[in-house]
């Protein structure tokens, strides 16, 4: 990538650390830094975050968003936040100059220099954002004013995080974006809920509280409609809700259990498993006619559906072979095609929203613990994303597809992990907002 030749002088620190700022503006004016993500190993890229100007007077709001900014571009992977006990310049000289040496100096590759200031109604403010590039010696883009309310300042950093991503990446980033999930509910109280929440675990937003049990969300592409499962009623059904209107219907009927895997991401079907008459098989609900279509027919459990980005082939579990393994199959119900031949336990598959890789929970045979594998759907690129200790479950894709959070079990508790797509980069989020089982990571959807 791009960032080898700046690797050698960034590690030595000291004296190399402050030639840099003479030898970037002389040898490398014309650079423009950029990360390859498919190649960017162990490498962090080092940006500064200074103070705001005017944090001095709104302490609370400049040191809360330079927080969110931080943990945002830590949990990439990707960037490295320069300790500002080192920062010669404790605040940027305006929004859009700094003294770019001062800042090379300390390894710097990027400053995001901000300022806030109150508006004239009591509860808004306006937040001003630019990434400089140390480089370049210029802001990387045009600066971006926010205005909103206070209590919104961690979408605002959010989205801030976004540009600051795809401006050294050149890909949409994944922190502006949401989860969907089931929490316990607390108290010693019976039933889980369903809840919709930021991706950090902020912002918490009750969807179905309604004290039953209720399982598997999962929430259309367009926002608008929430699919899970429901014990209101005794029986294990499919219901779908109305997030707009409030409003929901109850889809599938019957004991057998039924519970959603994935929407087309064209949105017109729903996928899902039905158990009748002992057995399980994989259905179709078609939202423009109102029809079900039963795609797999033979004796076995056929479970957990999800669609390709073509909206036309979807994967799924089955245990026909004996074991639980991936199989494919499309829209029209195709004869079956297995996937997975290592292991004797595969299950939880999702496929990318961005290309053929399928990620999966598996277990090889004689192993103890679960972990986060992928594949791709011809059968290649198989490899295991997930080495830490505890179990691993629960995969889903980033909306970019180049991220994958999921739960993990450790000293008896849940919590949730992000890790890139090709392995690297793994961290734990923190403990923030509800116990988070069953995520499912989506576009942002409430304001």
């Amino acid at each position: 990538m791009r960032l080898i030749v700046f690797r050698q002088c960034l590690t030595y620190g000291g004296v190399l650390s402050i030639l840099l700022a003479s030898w970037l503006s002389l040898a490398f004016a014309q650079t423009r830094v950029y990360i390859d993500i498919d190649k960017v190993g162990g490498y962090l890229l080092p940006i500064a975050l200074p103070k705001l100007l005017g944090e001095i007077n709104d302490p609370e709001l400049g040191q809360g968003l330079r927080a969110v900014l931080r943990q945002d571009l830590e949990n990439s992977g990707l960037f490295r936040i320069i300790d500002d006990a080192v920062y010669i310049d404790a605040f940027p000289q305006t929004l859009d100059t700094l003294r770019y040496q001062n800042w090379a100096a300390v390894g710097a590759l990027g400053v995001i220099a901000g300022s806030v200031r109150p508006l004239p109604e009591d509860t808004q403010v306006s937040v001003e954002l630019v990434l400089h590039d140390v480089v370049q010696q210029q802001p990387r883009f045009a600066g971006k004013e926010y205005r909103a309310s206070r209590a919104h300042y961690r979408e605002v950093a959010h989205r801030f995080s976004d540009l600051v991503f795809q401006a050294f990446t050149g890909e949409p980033g994944p922190f502006n974006t949401q989860v969907v999930c089931v929490t316990p509910r607390g108290g010693g109280q019976k039933g889980k809920d369903i809840v919709l929440m930021d991706y950090d675990g902020h912002a918490v937003r009750n969807l179905i509280t309604d004290g039953a049990l209720n399982l598997t969300p999962t929430l259309s592409p367009d926002g608008k409609l929430l699919a899970y499962t429901s014990y209101r009623d005794g029986y294990p059904n499919i219901y779908l809700y109305h997030l707009q209107t409030g409003t929901e219907q109850r889809l599938t009927s019957g004991t057998g259990l039924a519970l959603p895997g994935s929407w087309s991401p064209n949105g017109r079907y729903l996928a899902f498993n039905q158990t009748q008459e002992g057995n399980s098989d994989i259905f179709l609900y078609d939202t423009v006619k109102a029809q079900f279509m039963r795609l797999t027919t033979y004796w076995g459990i056929d479970v957990s559906p999800s669609f390709a980005p073509d909206s036309t082939r979807l994967v799924f579990i089955s245990d026909q072979s004996g074991s639980p393994q991936l199989y494919l199959t499309d829209v029209q119900g195709r004869p079956p095609v297995r996937l997975t031949y290592e292991g004797n336990y595969n299950t939880s598959p999702v496929w990318s929203p961005r290309d053929d890789t399928i990620a999966f929970v598996g277990r090889p045979e004689m192993a103890q613990n679960l972990n986060i594998y992928t594949i791709r759907a011809d059968g290649s690129g198989y490899r295991r994303l997930t080495n830490s200790g505890g179990q691993h479950e629960s995969p889903t894709w980033a909306p970019d597809g180049r991220f994958l959070m999921y739960s993990s079990l450790r000293d008896g508790a849940w919590q949730r992990d992000l890790i890139r797509d090709d392995g690297h980069g793994q961290r734990q989020l923190p403990g923030t907002g509800p116990v988070c089982l069953s995520p499912q990571w989506v576009a942002r959807t409430t304001p």
